[in-house]
């Protein structure tokens, strides 16, 4: 804190003034917002987690899913600078696996556009599509898209470097790229795109094509080895393919062949590249771990850091506030009856999950997710196999009702799902010191609870209001109350309009969803508290030696949540594309709506705090 700033005057200079100097603050923190400090200590306990292992550990033949992810973590810390050897491992790949095809006059550009095992089809692209309005995978085809063009010249050389080659060896591969780029050119010259999406069965795709110049069964029956079903949805956005199909027929096979591979080849290039910005290989080697091994690793970290009496806190706080909100809608006159009772029905019928589903935590059903692979001391044959895994399982799933995952539950972040109108708090957002089982109630409402009030309001902001109780887009407002809604958001959006930083204003439209929710959900979470303990307990100074009542430690705790300490280069960055509104902002935006804040600090009517106009949506 910086309590020689007036909080009527600047309360989140007041509340985060300090964070940058403090000696409580770990010092790699200082320079970072308050959540990624908090997501900076659980890569901390995951990369412990990683590197804890025993000979036995890094045996071939485990049948463990956490040992598998050892496994991979390790070969890759020992083997990620080295470009050259996965350069050489996929091509060698590559070249058994096109062996034959350019002598077979029986396979044409249909076999050599499937030849890979990476998801990567670029002659005519077909992609394993999930649809968040049917909640299902379908098929989508698409024109060919361009991505050698799209590659500067120092990063292409940059590429030969990596890849150790001499002299001869990136001027023979420069040559080729320049080659291949000139024939991408001419592929995606004869693509055209559709202006509507075709949505058919495959069946009737099928049917309905069977003039194209492309044979669509058999191109279907390579794509999927001849487990396709009539029924599957079909999404096509290629306008008439005859000019790209005839391209493809007069293209030589060695081109188009060269052409896939080199597009393989790119997809691990961005694999094996990826850097992260702090913490080197071993980060770089965490995140890769946790991409390919997610849910290897959430039966040890719920047992470390998550237990049984800890999601049930939060979920029983989550449940005062959904109770609280429901109340709440009784009592908002601009709404009329019909609208109300959807919004109702839309509140009851939003999931609320935290941290995890109960499956997730047996070990033995996560070992059979992974049963099928098998991990070496080679990091690019590991990649390999794991991608490939990827693709078979994706070819698997079109038309099977699932739902992927949206976020690593170890990440420090939260989301609401407007197609399946599902609120998800991470375990990472549950952590120390934002949220503990000891806490006073009133931190956990002011922290863990905002961010649930939160979410729950993204139900009813300026995008997902449009989405029902199913999580399907309709329109369930009357047009009075529609009317009166869009008048209320449009009070916050033209109050953060007004919000200055370094010369650049915020943009209230772009940051009207989260400016809603932030608003919302901080009352919500207020009012729920106050209805579990009643008025008397705002007065109450549960932490010892601090002056503070619990109605001011509830809106401390909440500006808290945006403390951050990173340079203003930094912060400019993505003020003009961010959703969010800048953190000062989101923490003076709010409170400046809400009476009870002025109550508690004692700020005066017409202060910076304590504005004449407030605006309420919720």
């Amino acid at each position: 804190m910086n309590r020689s700033i007036d909080p009527c005057e600047n309360f989140y200079e007041y509340s985060c003034g300090g964070w940058k100097k403090s000696d409580i603050i770990p010092e790699k923190a200082r320079n970072t917002s308050f959540l990624y400090a908090i997501q900076q200590k659980i890569d901390e306990q995951v990369l412990e987690f990683l590197t804890n292992v025993t000979k036995k550990d890094l045996e071939v033949n485990s049948t463990s899913a956490e040992v598998k992810a050892k496994q991979f973590y390790a070969s890759c810390l020992e083997m990620k600078a080295n470009m050259s050897q996965g350069y050489q491992h996929i091509m060698s790949l590559q070249d058994v696996a096109f062996k034959d095809v350019a002598k077979n006059d029986s396979l044409n550009w249909i076999d050599i556009n499937f030849m890979s095992s990476y998801e990567v089809y670029p002659l005519l692209p077909m992609k394993v599509h999930y649809s968040t309005a049917t909640r299902k995978f379908d098929i989508l085809l698409t024109p060919p898209g361009k991505l050698f063009s799209n590659i500067k010249e120092e990063a292409l050389k940059n590429m030969t470097k990596d890849f150790g080659f001499d002299e001869k060896g990136a001027k023979d591969f420069l040559s080729t790229f320049a080659n291949l780029t000139q024939f991408e050119r001419n592929l995606t010259d004869h693509a055209k795109t559709r202006n509507e999406t075709e949505q058919l069965t495959l069946g009737e795709f099928i049917s309905k094509h069977r003039l194209d110049r492309v044979n669509w069964t058999r191109y279907f029956e390579v794509a999927f080895n001849h487990s396709q079903n009539a029924d599957w949805p079909v999404l096509n956005q290629l306008d008439n393919v005859n000019e790209l199909v005839y391209f493809l027929e007069s293209t030589n096979k060695e081109t188009l062949i060269s052409y896939v591979k080199y597009r393989v080849l790119l997809k691990f290039y961005t694999l094996w590249k990826t850097q992260s910005k702090l913490g080197g290989v071993k980060s770089e080697c965490r995140s890769h771990t946790e991409t390919y091994f997610n849910y290897a690793l959430l039966p040890w970290f719920i047992g470390k850091v998550f237990d049984k009496e800890q999601r049930a806190d939060i979920l029983g706080i989550a449940k005062d506030i959904k109770d609280t909100f429901y109340d709440l809608l009784d009592h908002y006159t601009w709404l009329d009856d019909e609208t109300r009772s959807q919004a109702k029905t839309k509140l009851a019928s939003m999931d609320i999950l935290v941290g995890y589903t109960d499956d997730l935590q047996h070990r033995d059903m996560i070992d059979q997710v992974y049963k099928d692979i098998e991990m070496t001391t080679n990091w690019h044959e590991n990649l390999c196999t794991l991608e490939q895994n990827r693709a078979k399982i994706r070819l698997k799933s079109v038309d099977k009702a699932l739902i992927p995952q949206m976020m690593p539950t170890r990440t420090v972040n939260a989301y609401y799902a407007d197609f399946l109108n599902l609120a998800f708090i991470t375990i990472g957002m549950s952590q120390w010191p934002f949220y503990h089982l000891d806490f006073p109630p009133v931190l956990k409402y002011a922290g863990v609870g905002n961010i649930i009030g939160h979410e729950m309001a993204h139900g009813f902001d300026s995008y997902c209001y449009q989405y029902n109780y199913d999580g399907k887009r309709v329109n369930w407002w009357s047009a009075a109350s529609l009317r009166n809604f869009k008048e209320r958001y449009r009070c916050l959006e033209s109050q953060y309009n007004k919000f200055i930083v370094m010369g650049i204003q915020t943009n209230g439209s772009l940051t009207s969803g989260d400016n809603i929710a932030d608003n919302v959900g901080l009352r919500m979470a207020y009012y729920a508290y106050k209805k579990r303990t009643g008025d008397k307990a705002w007065q109450d100074k549960p932490l010892r030696g601090l002056d503070f009542t619990n109605k001011q430690l509830f809106f401390l705790k909440f500006a808290q949540t945006w403390c951050n300490g990173k340079d203003d280069a930094a912060k400019m960055s993505k003020i003009k594309t961010d959703v969010h509104a800048y953190d000062e902002f989101r923490v003076v935006g709010t409170l400046g709506n809400m009476p009870e804040f002025s109550e508690a600090f004692k700020c005066k009517l017409g202060t910076d705090m304590n504005p004449l106009k407030k605006c309420v949506v919720w």
